[in-house]
């Protein structure tokens, strides 16, 4: 961002944005019932830094980006005490700027043991608690789609990630598992989601292999979060048991494309 980042808003705007993340909040609300409630992430990815002002004012935190080097420029003039999600692929070539933001949150997308490393190695000393990472997992099994293998499977990537960084990456805490829909499933929502059901499955099976290996901080099933629900059918995800629903468009609109 060449320009100075300006974090003035209109109250028209503000009004908008209110709006919309109030509805999409009572939406939320609905589809957990009695159950917990989750969290949901505005996703403010290519929308200037004024939305998110205007909404940390009304009391929201927690927000998603997917440009490493965006959310460096905006985490260093909004308020320190926002959430930042990291949803976007990171490479490991940008693990230490990544690492830099001290109200980094969370990184949503770790599916490598080089980034483990790399973000382990450049966590800063003045952070005062891990950095909490989702391990992503390719549910759809789409080439397109980065991501682990789900469990049960024979091939135990998601299960030798998550060992790696619990016992291998002190400042990092694996605190659930994260997947992206496919296209078709999240339009459908008259039928139960296969993706949201292969991520609950993963994450019984990897809680169960942990234990059996007899990690020590492995967190059991109901410690493991699940980040899965978008713009289009997060209402679903809330159904299945999300955790986390990350929710952009309908929040803050239609976005522009990236130069």
């Amino acid at each position: 961002m060449a320009n100075p980042i300006s974090l003035e808003y209109t109250l028209d705007r503000a009004s908008d944005l209110f709006e919309n993340i109030s509805g999409v909040q009572q939406d939320v609300d609905i589809a957990a019932g009695d159950g917990p409630k989750p969290r949901l992430v505005a996703v403010s990815k290519l929308k200037p830094a004024s939305d998110i002002q205007a909404l940390y004012d009304v009391g929201f935190r927690h927000f998603g980006e997917n440009y490493i080097q965006e959310m460096v420029d905006k985490s260093q003039v909004l308020p320190s005490d926002i959430k930042w999600h990291f949803i976007g692929a990171l490479q490991s070539n940008k693990s230490k700027l990544a690492a830099s933001v001290e109200n980094l949150y969370i990184l949503e997308t770790l599916s490598s043991h080089k980034v483990a490393d790399l973000l382990q190695k450049s966590i800063p000393p003045s952070r005062k608690t891990p950095l909490n990472v989702y391990l992503q997992v390719n549910t759809s099994g789409e080439d397109a789609k980065s991501g682990l293998a789900p469990l049960p499977s024979s091939n135990h990537e998601t299960v030798d990630l998550a060992v790696h960084v619990i016992t291998k990456c002190p400042s990092l805490k694996v605190l659930g598992l994260m997947t992206i829909g496919s296209w078709e499933a999240s339009h459908d929502p008259d039928k139960p989601n296969p993706d949201f059901e292969c991520l609950k499955a993963t994450r019984k099976e990897l809680a169960k292999i942990l234990a059996e290996k007899g990690v020590e901080g492995a967190p059991r099933e109901d410690e493991l979060e699940l980040s899965m629900g978008m713009s289009a059918d997060f209402a679903v995800a809330v159904k299945e048991g999300s955790s986390s629903v990350r929710v952009g468009t309908r929040i803050f609109g239609e976005r522009p494309k990236k130069n």
